[in-house]
Order: structure tokens, then C-alpha cells, then sequence
């Protein structure tokens, strides 16, 4: 588990979070008062290395309401009668937390989230279920793993 942005700082080696822009001090306390109990190590992260794509065109973004996946092409498209018919509905009581935020995609059908009430940990969010699993232990874990996918 990686806990200082220092550690991971070390682990991109071919900078791929360079391209990210830092968020503002005042822009981190607007977010840090509208979402008091998120992750302070994404607070540290958004202020110091930023948000944007980075060269791998990984998403890194100021949070969102995790429930406006809801309103994505995919997300209806897996939702649907016909696409349900075929692969099954997914189980009763599968739902977005409520306090759930996104945070970054790649690009795909998936979304990943911080979710206060569930501790630090970051979730994906797979708009086919919609599954909330957790991806990583904290954000620093995550961008490690996920974002700059750390090779040995």
C-alpha cells in the first residue's frame, strides 16, 4: 500500500502524470467542503499533480456524483430489456451508493470512485452491473496500480 505521494511520485518513471494540471487551492476547498469525509490523499494528489488525462489518457477528474453514470449511453444500453434478456438482470438491490463520487475512467464502462462512508478504499463502478467493487486500499494505491500501472 502506498501512503505518500512521494512513494508514488517514484513509481512514475516514464511521467505519466505529467500532462495532469494542478487543481487550485480555492477549487480543493470548495471540494473538500462539498465532500468533507473524501479522500484526503486525492485532495493532496489533485492539488499537486492535478487532474486531466494523463499520457496514457487516463482520466483523473474533480468528483462527481457517481449516479450520473446513470445517465451514460452504456449505462442505459446495459440497463435495457433486450441487453438484460441476454446476459441476465443484474441482482436485486445492486445499486451506486449514495454518497459515491467518480473520480476517473479510462475511457471504457467503468468508473472509478471514492465513497466516504466505505473508508478510503477506491472503487470501480461497472456500468453493466452497476457492481461498486473495491480496486484499490487508498488513492495512492490506486494511481500506482491502476493509473500508471507500475511494472517491475
Amino acid at each position: 500500500m502506498i501512503n505518500e505521494l512521494s512513494q508514488l511520485l517514484a513509481l512514475d518513471r516514464k511521467n505519466e502524470l505529467s500532462s495532469l494540471q494542478p487543481v487550485s487551492h480555492r477549487d480543493v476547498m470548495t471540494i473538500a467542503e462539498l465532500y468533507p469525509n473524501i479522500s484526503k490523499q486525492y485532495l493532496e494528489f489533485i492539488r499537486k499533480i492535478g487532474t486531466g488525462s494523463t499520457t496514457r489518457e487516463f482520466n483523473i477528474y474533480e468528483p462527481e456524483p457517481a449516479c450520473l453514470v446513470e445517465q451514460h449511453p452504456s449505462f442505459k444500453l446495459y440497463q435495457s430489456d433486450a441487453y438484460q434478456s441476454v446476459y441476465g438482470r443484474r441482482p436485486e438491490g445492486d445499486a451506486i451508493p449514495a454518497d459515491a463520487v467518480a473520480i476517473g475512467d479510462s475511457g471504457a464502462t467503468w468508473r472509478y470512485c471514492l465513497c466516504p462512508a466505505l473508508g478510503e478504499a477506491v472503487f470501480c463502478l461497472d456500468m453493466a452491473g452497476p457492481t461498486f467493487e473495491t480496486e484499490a486500499e487508498n488513492f495512492f494505491s490506486f494511481v500506482a496500480q491502476t493509473v500508471i500501472r507500475k511494472r517491475k
